[in-house]
């Protein structure tokens, strides 16, 4: 005779995690991609032409002076005191870095200067300024 209880009535105890982690990596990935696509296209710049640009920008950090004079650091805003330390800091950790730096074409010559001098001050003396190809 059968018994009445078999031995696959047993209550699960643990929880398989490996799915649930599987699509909270693909999200992440996917919030890391968007993130820097969305960062890049907030801030409106014309950027000038050069007849021999490079073809492909070396791996930096990003400067951007756009027209009303804001200094942004990797698509973050900010002074020119605290763009300084930022900088500094950077290179403190890393004495070989470089600094794109990106201003719009109806920007004044001056402040493109100021900006180059911050990057100077911090102690970088790599440093780019990026043009397009016209």
């Amino acid at each position: 005779m059968a018994s009445l209880h078999s031995d696959d009535d047993e209550i699960i105890t643990s929880i398989n995690i490996t799915p649930l982690v599987d699509i909270f990596l693909v999200l992440l990935i996917i919030f890391m991609i968007t993130s820097t696509v969305v960062t890049q296209q907030q801030i409106p710049l014309n950027v000038p032409k050069a007849a021999h640009a490079g073809s492909k920008a070396p791996e930096a950090v990003g400067l951007v002076v756009d027209k009303e004079g804001m200094l942004y650091l990797d698509g973050v805003v900010m002074d020119s005191s605290t763009l300084l330390v930022r900088l500094r800091t950077a290179s403190l950790k890393n004495p070989g870095m470089q600094v794109l730096i990106a201003a719009d074409r109806e920007l004044l010559y001056q402040k493109v200067i100021n900006a180059i001098d911050l990057v100077r001050a911090a102690g970088i003396s790599k440093y780019a300024l990026k043009v397009v190809r016209p």
